[in-house]
């Protein structure tokens, strides 16, 4: 369908844009449309089946490109799943792929001309906060003080975005504001997930008991880890996950060590989890996230520390910077509003929750 008339084959091929979307370059000998979840399904000469959700591309219409801007109608998102058991065999390298049904699919258009004017807007909205800073720390009084990360559209400072973002807010059916994503206000089409949580808790300060305790389990992980790498273990992995509690980083260290982190394991950041990769199982080296042998040393390593209480807890002792995740939403019904500069969009989105669905999916 061509995006400008909104007519089918005006335009009999004459024009092309390479659309690949992680597909490898392979043979493809056939290629269908499911009428009903409106996605490309192409069979490649390596038996193998490659689908992506097209539905954003059917619903960019010439209204839709006259707007400027759209939030497209999200699937149902299905929450389903079971949690990492880890310990598996990896064979030559570990291999994993993502528990399907932990993240929400936000899809949104941001046309040519509204892309440039958030991208002016959010230009000059740096210029002016680095200016007052400038003017503050020349003056000899307190300098400006920028937003840091997760400071909305426009915010400057070490870390903040490095461009216009829009806004997308899910709330739900008794109008309370679960979450806010941020994305990228660039031109195109793009995708944001909700990982089906709130906002998390404020952290509340140790009491003088939990002071005490991280104190005779922090002396107790170092004779542990001795112990171990005395028995033969090696002794950088030891280090790595002992100093998440013997060292003043915190649990959120141990996953900054091995390449994790918030953005998502093998040090993926915000990128599609389910993108290609091309040798998947060889990446792991240097940075590549948690295989399956070591949250099986993890677990040996926390009860060694902390006996019978298992990781969970023994990470909540030591969790620093941050009250933890947020509360798991519930299925039901939530509107999603998207502000893009003074206009906002709003659709809704279902979520359905699948029997045996665990909840967290937390390998710990």
């Amino acid at each position: 369908r061509h995006p400008t008339t909104g007519r089918s084959g005006d335009r009999r091929g004459r024009s092309w844009q390479r659309f690949m979307e992680g597909f490898p370059t392979v043979p493809v000998h056939d290629l269908k449309i499911h009428p009903r979840d409106r996605e490309l399904i192409a069979g490649t000469h390596g038996r193998s089946i490659w689908i992506v959700d097209i539905a954003p591309l059917q619903d960019i219409t010439s209204a839709v490109m006259a707007d400027g801007a759209a939030l497209f109608e999200p699937k149902p998102a299905f929450q389903f799943g079971t949690p990492g058991r880890g310990g598996e065999s990896t064979a030559q390298m570990w291999f994993s792929r993502p528990t399907p049904g932990n993240q929400a699919e936000i899809t949104y258009y941001i046309g040519e001309d509204v892309a440039a004017e958030l991208q002016e807007t959010f230009a000059a909205n740096r210029q002016d906060r680095g200016g007052q800073a400038a003017r503050g720390q020349a003056g000899g009084g307190q300098a400006g003080r920028q937003p840091g990360p997760g400071g909305g559209p426009g915010g400057g400072g070490q870390g903040g975005p490095r461009g216009p973002q829009v806004e997308i807010t899910v709330t739900n059916v008794a109008g309370e504001v679960v979450s806010t994503i941020n994305g990228a206000a660039t031109e195109g089409i793009h995708t944001v997930r909700w990982n089906y949580r709130g906002t998390a808790p404020t952290p509340a300060e140790p009491g003088p008991y939990d002071k005490l305790e991280r104190e005779r389990l922090s002396a107790r992980a170092t004779v542990v880890a001795d112990s171990l790498i005395d028995a033969g273990w090696n002794e950088q992995m030891v280090r790595r996950m002992t100093g998440a509690f013997t060292s003043d980083a915190g649990a959120q260290a141990l996953f900054r060590g091995f390449g994790g982190g918030r953005g998502g394991r093998g040090g993926q950041g915000n990128r599609d989890p389910e993108s290609f990769r091309e040798r998947p199982a060889e990446q792991m080296g240097g940075g590549g996230g948690f295989g399956g042998g070591q949250f099986t040393q993890m677990r040996e390593v926390a009860d060694l520390i902390m006996p019978g209480a298992g990781t969970q807890r023994l990470f909540r002792m030591f969790r620093r910077g941050g009250g933890g995740q947020g509360p798991m939403m519930e299925p039901g019904t939530y509107t999603l509003a998207m502000t893009v500069g003074d206009r906002t969009f709003t659709q809704t989105l279902i979520v359905e929750r699948i029997d045996g669905y665990g909840g967290d999916t937390s390998p710990f």
